[in-house]
């Protein structure tokens, strides 16, 4: 396993700390992290667009051919979320080893990321069983807490990228390891979470507005009248509005896999401080070693 020990990310103690480390990795690495995001962004949004939502509306009053209709979009879509996930994977694998700058990087990220796939997607699918599970039963008690478990169960799945990079690639141990290092500390994880989210809710809101305000006439339109409704949709799809998004949508794509690895580094440095101090007490101590040895009589 690689020792990231000096790794930019790693140290950071409350959020404070946590916050201008990750404010100062942002700046430093900002023109790469964003360039992966627009680019990844970019074809998302592409794949989506040719999507034609606009023919689910013309059909929905036939249940049989709604079917068909979402038979025939079932490809497109999985293709949207596998480009989606190599994003993803690929950014975390560039923000967890960028840093190190070390000969043949592009190789190796590459490597690094086909290697984490499959096993990442693989605990990803039991995370999403586990919280929908979790979050229904949830929501039938109370309300709260089903939007506890879904917040509990975000943060849990926060840790399986860096888990999956850094030390296994067997989706059991990462699911294991990643609710291991969320109880180490899991009330201020999960603060640190729910405050970095709401963050890039409200920020993401504001750059969303900002994107529409081209399409300011659209989008009144498909609220004032249902049957101009398919106005979104064709908005969606125009090539300046995917343009923009993507742009727009960059600037916040990197602030979770940063809040990712210092979540990460923290516990696990935890950890690692723990052992340490376990070692140096379990050592055994001598009533010989007290003093120092006489030397030998000839």
């Amino acid at each position: 396993m690689k020792n990231y020990q000096n790794h930019p990310l790693a140290g950071a103690t409350d959020l404070d700390s946590a916050f201008n480390k990750m404010w100062s990795f942002y700046k430093n690495y900002f023109m790469g992290m964003y360039i992966i995001s627009v680019a990844g962004s970019l074809l998302s949004l592409i794949l989506m667009a040719d999507i034609d939502m606009a023919s689910l509306q013309e059909v929905s009053t036939d249940p049989q051919l709604v079917l068909e209709k979402m038979k025939s979009m079932a490809g497109p879509y999985a293709l949207t979320m596998l480009v989606t996930l190599l994003l993803m994977v690929f950014l975390h694998t560039w923000i967890l080893d960028r840093p190190a700058d070390e000969p043949g990087f592009a190789s190796m990220l590459l490597k690094k990321m086909l290697m984490a796939l499959l096993p990442y997607l693989a605990a990803m699918i039991i995370f999403m069983v586990l919280t929908v599970i979790l979050t229904s039963i949830g929501i039938v008690l109370f309300v709260l807490p089903g939007l506890f478990a879904l917040a509990y169960m975000a943060t849990v799945m926060i840790f399986a990228m860096p888990v999956t990079l850094v030390e296994s690639s067997n989706p059991i141990e990462i699911i294991t390891r990643s609710f291991k290092l969320m109880h180490r500390n899991l009330w201020p994880n999960m603060g640190w979470f729910v405050i970095l989210a709401l963050v890039m809710v409200v920020t993401a809101m504001l750059l969303s507005t900002l994107t529409m305000l081209p399409f300011t006439g659209s989008f009144i339109r498909s609220i004032t009248n249902p049957e101009e409704a398919s106005a979104m949709l064709e908005m969606s799809r125009n090539p300046i509005y995917i343009g923009l998004s993507a742009l727009t949508g960059a600037l916040v794509r990197p602030l979770m896999p940063i809040l990712a690895f210092l979540l990460y580094f923290r516990n696990r440095g935890e950890e690692v401080a723990e052992t340490e101090i376990t070692t140096d007490t379990h050592a055994t101590v001598r009533v010989e070693d007290l003093y120092p040895q006489m030397p030998e009589n000839d």
